[in-house]
């Protein structure tokens, strides 16, 4: 795994995330520094890197459109349900998700405080985080949809998602 390639991964996800994400005047410093410490940590410590997802969600500005693509620095031999919880809490520290169970097809997941999510990240960072997690968890066998539990908002809702979700989702688009 290439540890510069992570870095570089998680700042392009880390700069769309901040260019696409709403304006809120109302926002306290806390959650400002939370970001700002996460960052200045993550650039100073390369010696423990971002655990990294199966796909990455990615803008396409000229279309203006929100896809996944392969992670290539994804280690397959962590394909299981809390390796990939644990690397979305990572990747996202601002987003508690716990794996609630497996019925069928689905997994169901608990987001305890989803304020981040559906109020701060703006609809293009919502979108991403559910995609990414849909299309990570969507990895492993035999599950096919990721059911996300939590309070709704602003650019969040909650419910089922699964990958032909978002692909229609860009069909809807053109």
């Amino acid at each position: 795994m290439k540890t510069p390639n992570l870095l570089q991964l998680f700042l392009s996800v880390f700069s769309m995330l901040v260019v696409f994400s709403c304006q809120n005047e109302s926002r306290d410093d806390a959650s400002e520094n939370t970001v700002s410490d996460v960052t200045t940590e993550i650039a100073e410590d390369n010696a423990a890197p971002l655990l990294s997802l199966p796909y990455i969600a990615v803008f396409d500005e000229a279309s203006e459109k929100l896809g996944a693509e392969k992670n290539p620095d994804f280690d397959a031999s962590l394909l299981t349900i809390e390796a990939l919880t644990q690397a979305l809490i990572t990747n996202y520290p601002e987003i508690t998700i716990t794996a609630n169970n497996v019925s069928n097809d689905t997994l169901y997941l608990q987001v305890a405080d989803a304020q981040y999510l559906t109020q701060q990240m703006g609809s293009s960072g919502a979108q991403m985080y559910l995609l990414e997690a849909t299309y990570a968890y969507t990895e492993l066998p035999n599950i096919n949809a990721v059911n996300f539990s939590f309070e709704e908002g602003d650019h969040a809702m909650p419910g089922t998602y699964t990958r032909t979700y978002f692909e229609q989702l860009h069909t809807l688009h053109e």
